[in-house]
Order: C-alpha cells, then sequence, then structure tokens
C-alpha cells in the first residue's frame, strides 16, 4: 500500500533538518564565520565565473533582486568584491572578487572541505560509498523531476564577452559543420559582431548554452536582427518563439519602426518563425555561390505598426 504524500512531505523535511545539522549549517552560519550561507553562494559565484552581474546572481540564485542588491552592497562596503563596467555593454557591471576576498573566499573553501573530510572520516568505505550513491541518486531523481524540467531553460537579457565568444563559436560550428559553409562565413559572422550592439539575449538550459538572438542599431527608428540560433537539440520546445517575442516587445518599448534582418532560403524553421510574427521579404537577390553554397539571400522586415502579429 503506497503511504501518502503527506508522510512523504515529512519524511523530506525531517531529512532535510537532519542533513542540515550533520552539515553544522543551523542558523544559516557558516563555520562561525559572520558571513550567511547566501553571501557565501554569491562569493562563489563571483569567484566561479569570469563574468557576473547582479542579474545573473539573480537569477541563478532564485533570490529577490532587492536581497541581492543588499549583499552585493555589503560585500562591497567590506571590500571583498568590486565592480567594473562592461566594455561591451556599458550598461552592465561586472563583479569580481578583490584580492581580500579572494583570500577570505579561499579559506572558507578550505574550512568547507575539512568539513566534509571530517564526515568521511567518520564512516568505514562501505558507508561512505553507500553515502555518495544516495546522494548521487536523489540528485538523479530531482534533476529528472516534472519541476525541473519547467524551469530548466530561462533567458538571460545581459551579456558578456565569454557569452559573444560562445555565441560565434555556436554559430560557427552549426553553419559550417551542419549547413555546410565554408571558412569564409566566419569571417563574415566575426564582421557582425562589429557594428553597435544594442542588446542580446542568450537562452540557457541546465546552466548551458540554449540559443540566442541580438540586436544591433541601424538608425533611431530601425534596428537590425541579427544571431538568431537555436540549439538542434532543443528545437521545437518553444525557446526560439520566446527569444523573438522579447526581441519584439523590446523594440515595442524603444519605439522602433522597424526591425530588419538578412537570412537565406535554406534556413526554413527560421523563415517559418519569422512569417508568423509578421515578417515579409523586401528584396530577394539572384541565386549566388554564398559561402561556399549556392543560397539565394533574403532581406526581411517587420513594421511593426502595421505588421506585427502577436500569437499565442
Amino acid at each position: 500500500m503506497l503511504k501518502p504524500i503527506s508522510t512523504h512531505i515529512e519524511e523530506v523535511r525531517s531529512f532535510n533538518r537532519f542533513y542540515t545539522n550533520i552539515l553544522g549549517l543551523l542558523n544559516n552560519a557558516v563555520f562561525e564565520s559572520p558571513f550567511s550561507l547566501s553571501e557565501v553562494r554569491v562569493m562563489f559565484e563571483i569567484y566561479s565565473r569570469n563574468y557576473c552581474t547582479a542579474r545573473l546572481l539573480q537569477e541563478e540564485l532564485n533570490l529577490d533582486r532587492g536581497y541581492i542588491s543588499r549583499i552585493i552592497n555589503k560585500l562591497e562596503k567590506q571590500k571583498l568584491i568590486y565592480r567594473e563596467r562592461c566594455k561591451e555593454d556599458s550598461r552592465n557591471q561586472l563583479l569580481h572578487l578583490s584580492d581580500a576576498g579572494i583570500q577570505t573566499y579561499q579559506e572558507l573553501e578550505a574550512k568547507s572541505n575539512e568539513q566534509i573530510k571530517l564526515l568521511l572520516e567518520s564512516l568505514d568505505e562501505d558507508n561512505q560509498k553507500t553515502l555518495v550513491y544516495s546522494m548521487n541518486t536523489i540528485k538523479s531523481v530531482l534533476s529528472n523531476s516534472e519541476i525541473k524540467k519547467s524551469q530548466d531553460i530561462i533567458i538571460r537579457e545581459d551579456y558578456s564577452l565569454r557569452d559573444i565568444e560562445l555565441m560565434k563559436k555556436k554559430q560557427e560550428d552549426y553553419y559550417t559543420k551542419q549547413v555546410g559553409f565554408d571558412a569564409s562565413f566566419i569571417n563574415y559572422l566575426h564582421q557582425t559582431f562589429d557594428g553597435e550592439i544594442e542588446k542580446v539575449w542568450t537562452a540557457e538550459m541546465n546552466g548551458e548554452f540554449a540559443g540566442c538572438i541580438g540586436l544591433v542599431k541601424v538608425d533611431r527608428k530601425k534596428t537590425q536582427l541579427r544571431w538568431f540560433f537555436v540549439e538542434s537539440t532543443i528545437q521545437g520546445k518553444g525557446v526560439g518563439y520566446k527569444l523573438l517575442q522579447l526581441l519584439i516587445d523590446y523594440c515595442i518599448r524603444q519605439k522602433y519602426e522597424q526591425i530588419v534582418l538578412i537570412t537565406v532560403n535554406e534556413q526554413i524553421a527560421a523563415r517559418n518563425l519569422y512569417t508568423k510574427f509578421g515578417f515579409h521579404i523586401i528584396e530577394e537577390k539572384e541565386e549566388q555561390v554564398l559561402w561556399g553554397k549556392r543560397v539565394v539571400e533574403e532581406h526581411w522586415a517587420l513594421d511593426i505598426l502595421s505588421d506585427y502579429k502577436h500569437e499565442n
């Protein structure tokens, strides 16, 4: 006979209390240090990333924006972190650990490792293996849960130099290995990033790159859609639709009148999605050899006030 779910709830909560006590993390303090668990996690994320912003911390840690801001201000006041304006987008501020912050974090990490070492040393080898196996089982079960599946795709509206390099690499691989373009496409792709980048959205799935889209400013009334890409392994899950929707919503807020883009006739899935949102072809060039393949280059546009179709 199956146990009622209320019994399982209590068992899970009991395990949480037990494990928290085992690790000595009661009262939200770490190793008798002045830092809360959230503060230590923030330092860990900044320490582990070359490019880190407050927005990324908010999404990664699932914490309130105001709470993250207070933690950042506290750590900055203690001279453990500092801010640096992003060269690629002056609207973003990158967070870094100072030398004192690196030393403080490494001391905390060493104490954490020592704590786990003491825990494992209290067990014989068989029980250590059982413990690790059980932990991996918990991770596996929860990673495959429906709750996890519904939350595993996030879209960030800030970007870093690392994001740009990853966007280039992903599209280089896709267009040269799967579409069949030659090396001249790589030169063209890199040149597209020389323009005035206005905005970039990157999609992530379980912390890994899943897709992207961006804008390059043309003039006060017009902007150009660039770098629309979704990993083939997650196509069909609505990521492309959401990326395009966010881009258009942004353009509406910025009072742009037209969005333009350049594509080729082979990009069937993207072209179908453009059509759904009201984009139309404004120029179609003669078939030509481009990047090593015979293709038709197409110029598309969305006149936002007259053409935009918001489909659900």
